[in-house]
């Protein structure tokens, strides 16, 4: 999520001027900060040293040096404590960085849209999703888009909405779909709802199954489930907990393919999205059916409220609103048939 993009914004601002502000009021000018020094300054911290930052921009090390001497001349303050083995940042330097990174990332996005209004555009989107997207709506929504953006690079992330907050609330990434829960404090954040979705009790076909069974009567066994800490596998933690299922118990991943394997190779239990239940057409899954009544969990596509979304993340937006839609009537269908 944190791919290097600074270079490139370097040789888009790498012309600019220092900025002019002009004042309504007395009208004085204020000279702003070099957009390329943001960036350099940025680069700096990643890099964790000005020559390891001179070589990744392709700047002489004495350059990259005078422009954070220059930076913390403007401010009257130092930034960065200069050591042999590297630099680290002071309080000033971390505020510095936390607004650096939001003036770079918005000129980004404004050069993405931009480009994204002619005829050849290269735009750039990246976005997060759980498991369950990856294997019903994703495949149709991506083929649409890249008909619309045949040349659009797009950064796919698959873990829970919990692992993402942070880089969506700072701009790292544009969008992302999950589960939410009553108690997650999204009021920073747009929230597009989705669909809902049941999930079921899994085990390995080589399991025997008696008919319905009680989750306390399974309270024994090892279950593997995602790693998160809110949205819908907290809710069901809590279901599981209340019926005598210990968190000594169960295994937490956000690999599908680890999940899958220790349920068919090492006799786990799991809770997953019906539609999951034979990926890939397999039939070495099966389904327990428990007395109690297992959490619904709701999807919503959410993005912060600080940054713009650029058009093609909306209209990735738009397409998984699109193919939701289609998923759940395709279920319904199915449902009425058997």
């Amino acid at each position: 999520m944190s791919g290097r993009t600074y270079p490139r914004l370097l040789n888009l601002v790498n012309f600019l001027p220092s900025t002019k502000l002009l004042e309504q009021d007395d009208m004085n000018t204020i000279s702003l900060p070099k957009t390329q020094h943001l960036v350099v300054f940025q680069e700096v911290i990643r890099s964790g040293s000005i020559g390891s930052a001179a070589k990744e921009l392709g700047l002489t090390q004495p350059a990259v040096s005078k422009i954070i001497n220059d930076v913390e001349a403007y401010f009257g303050i130092e930034l960065v404590v200069r050591k042999n083995t590297g630099v680290t940042l002071t309080q000033a330097g971390q505020v510095m960085l936390s607004w650096s990174e939001s003036i770079t990332r918005e000129m980004k996005n404004m050069v993405d849209e931009m480009n994204s209004m002619t005829s050849n555009a290269v735009v750039d989107v990246s976005f997060g999703f759980p498991s369950l997207i990856a294997f019903t709506i994703m495949s149709g929504m991506i083929k649409k888009f890249k008909e619309v953006f045949p040349k659009a690079q797009v950064s796919m992330y698959e873990a829970q909405l919990s692992s993402f907050l942070p880089a969506l609330r700072d701009g790292r990434l544009d969008f992302a779909i999950g589960t939410l829960s009553d108690e997650m404090k999204l009021q920073d954040l747009h929230v597009e709802p989705l669909f809902e979705s049941d999930f079921i009790l899994v085990a390995s076909k080589s399991r025997t199954c008696t008919g319905i069974t009680s989750l306390s009567a399974l309270k024994n066994e090892q279950w593997v489930l995602p790693q998160t800490n809110m949205g819908y596998y907290r809710e069901l933690l809590t279901t599981l907990q209340n019926n005598g299922i210990s968190s000594e118990n169960i295994v937490n991943t956000d690999s599908v393919v680890t999940i899958y394997n220790l349920v068919l190779n090492a006799d786990f239990l799991t809770v997953i999205p019906c539609d999951m239940t034979t990926p890939f057409g397999s039939n070495q899954f099966i389904t327990i059916p428990v007395q109690e009544t297992l959490p619904v969990a709701r999807y919503a596509a959410v993005w912060s409220k600080n940054y713009r979304i650029k058009k093609a993340a909306s209209i990735l937006v738009e397409l998984a609103k699109e193919y939701s839609s289609y998923n759940c009537r395709r279920r319904r269908q199915l449902v009425e048939v058997d």
